[in-house]
């Protein structure tokens, strides 16, 4: 079976429905996973000094971070999932729960 390279925001109801993407609410600390996944893929991959001409190029990132995850199914069937880094600095009674979630970014040469 082959690994997906993309990561879809939203799966289709198991009845075949159309289904809407879940809308994102401002308040919600809690982004779609794949909104997740492309903030954390979203760097500069060469940094160039202009006073020297020197580059610095990254070739590979690995992000090893707690998270928080939640899933949620809707009416529709529809299901989404949204994550983010600990929304809980201090610790409480009832915390959420983390999952470790590790991320490798590797640059693709095309020579």
């Amino acid at each position: 079976m082959a690994t997906p390279n993309k990561i879809s925001e939203s799966l289709p109801p198991p009845d075949g429905a159309a289904a809407t993407p879940p809308a994102w609410d401002e308040d919600d600390p809690l982004l779609p996973f794949d909104q997740l996944v492309s903030h954390l893929a979203d760097y500069d991959k060469q940094l160039v000094d202009p006073a020297t001409g020197q580059a610095l190029t990254v070739e590979q990132l690995q992000v090893d971070m707690p998270i928080e995850l939640r899933v949620t199914v809707e009416d529709d069937g529809s299901v989404s999932l949204n994550g983010a880094p600990p929304t809980q600095r201090t610790e409480t009674t009832i915390l959420p729960v983390f999952h470790q979630m590790k991320l490798r970014i590797v640059r693709e040469d095309y020579s």
